[in-house]
């Protein structure tokens, strides 16, 4: 009897809690909002208000470029950082980065002045800018949305599979 119930644990935690790292998930498509008000910045106000010390899923961002830097190499690749201002519902106006791995999700880069939206994995930063948003891919595991930068009306990804959800 103990055995079988011990098969059945091991069962349910290996089926809800296994995911293989090689596995892609197929997140959650998210729209791009038509228009770029403050309230596009909800949750990225309440993810700096929060302060979590770890990385807050599914944020969107909007604001107008300031321009564009490389972080070439590191641990995780090189990056185009996108800085941004960005418009709160209630903070108002702050600085935010995006961070493009050109490795998972391209190279893409915005000039002073282009309208830029972006999807993916919030954090809180200091310095210069209020917080960031990175993973601005398709989901690579379940719990994320699929992540997406758009510079102008022009989206990368251009499109990501399915949904789980």
């Amino acid at each position: 009897m103990a055995s079988k119930f011990v098969m059945a644990a091991v069962v349910m935690i290996v089926g809800i809690g296994f995911y293989p790292s090689n596995a892609v998930a197929q997140g959650r498509n998210v729209p791009v909002p038509s228009s770029c008000v403050p309230q596009v910045n909800a949750k990225l106000e309440q993810m700096v208000q929060q302060h979590p010390k770890g990385y807050v899923e599914n944020v969107m961002v909007c604001g107008v470029a300031t321009g564009t830097r490389v972080n070439s190499g590191g641990a995780h690749g090189s990056h185009h950082i996108i800085t941004l201002n960005v418009t709160l519902p209630v903070e108002g106006a702050v600085k935010v980065q995006v961070a493009i791995n050109d490795s998972l999700d391209g190279v893409v880069s915005a000039n002073a002045g282009d309208q830029v939206f972006a999807y993916g994995e919030g954090y809180v930063t200091g310095g210069a800018w209020v917080a960031g948003v990175h993973d601005v891919h398709c989901s690579t595991h379940p719990t994320a949305d699929n992540g997406w930068v758009v510079v102008n009306g022009v989206k990368t990804p251009s499109s990501c599979g399915g949904s789980l959800r």
